[in-house]
């Protein structure tokens, strides 16, 4: 099991811009780690950030594939290299 602290980043509070050079970043961290799942939590609102969430990671070349948590409050992304 991964630690979630590596692979999460919770996007509550944030708006639309702030949000995708959030995910960008946590992307390089999580790349840079060797890591290979992300974790954006987003959460249900308007659905802004879940938006936000899967248009930069469907632009991302290490982004195998992703798919949304139990809840659909997070997306979970499996990152290839």
């Amino acid at each position: 099991m991964l630690d979630d602290n590596k692979i999460s980043i919770d996007l509550h509070g944030m708006r639309a811009e702030e949000a995708k050079i959030a995910i960008e970043q946590h992307l390089i961290n999580c790349l840079n780690n060797n890591l290979s799942q992300i974790r954006i939590v987003h959460g249900h609102g308007e659905g802004v950030l879940k938006k936000i969430t899967q248009e930069t990671l469907d632009k991302s070349e290490f982004v195998k594939r992703y798919y949304f948590d139990h809840n659909y409050s997070a997306t979970i992304g499996e990152l290839e290299y």
